[in-house]
């Protein structure tokens, strides 16, 4: 199943791996567009706060409290979303 990566409710592309372990901290990937920094490649780099395993034939069913107060390691999403919302309660609540 694929894997998305998301700090906040925006998904993180071209992620990369510290090597630290398997928590969402450990991973981090690009925001928003691109940006080469020379040397490092490509930037900057923001850390993940939620992995999220999309199902490859999802139901598409709308978000709901399952969606958005979701917890774990590693979330399993196959409503509308795609994962954007899997976990966001918290982050919403703390506000």
């Amino acid at each position: 199943m694929p894997m998305k990566y998301y700090s906040g409710d925006i998904e993180l592309m071209n992620i990369r791996h510290d090597g630290l372990g398997s928590k969402p901290a450990n991973f981090m990937g690009i925001a928003g567009k691109p940006v080469f920094v020379p040397g490092q490649g490509f930037g900057p780099y923001v850390k993940a706060d939620r992995i999220i395993e999309y199902k490859a034939s999802p139901s598409r069913h709308a978000c709901d409290a399952r969606c958005y107060n979701a917890t774990g390691k590693i979330m399993r999403c196959e409503c509308a979303c795609g994962g954007k919302n899997h976990g966001l309660g918290k982050f919403i609540c703390a506000a």
